[in-house]
């Protein structure tokens, strides 16, 4: 599991990184529209949340319909063992991926607003 959860998570942050470089013209002509880096940094902010928490959600309803069709079909060969779900684990899970979704966005954003907004919207 350890070698697919490092590749996912390669792919994630390429493509938050990715994207929140080519904003960059975006970002410039919010700022000379008179926006603050406190508020391009909140904008980034919420932006992440967003992305995590529908990615979350997808994964969860994913995971639940898997879930459920695995315990239909195993149901009769069950002998009355609870199934047990190791939330810990998962929420462990969950709170690295939003750590990673909140970096990769935010770590880009902070590089690209240090560009002087004119000359990046000229680019």
């Amino acid at each position: 599991m350890t070698p697919l959860i490092v590749c996912a998570a390669l792919g994630i942050l390429n493509t938050l990184l990715l994207a929140t470089r080519q904003r960059r013209q975006e970002f410039a002509a919010l700022r000379l529209a008179g926006s603050t880096r406190g508020q391009m940094l909140r904008m980034l902010g919420w932006e992440s949340v967003v992305v995590v928490l529908s990615g979350l959600l997808t994964a969860g309803v994913v995971i639940v319909v898997f879930l459920a069709g695995l315990s239909a079909r195993i149901a009769p060969y069950l002998t009355g063992a609870p199934a047990v779900l190791p939330w810990g684990a998962l929420a462990q899970v969950a709170a690295g991926w939003a750590g990673l979704g909140m970096r990769g966005v935010l770590a880009p954003g902070v590089l690209v607003l240090c560009v002087n907004p004119a000359r990046a919207v000229e680019q």
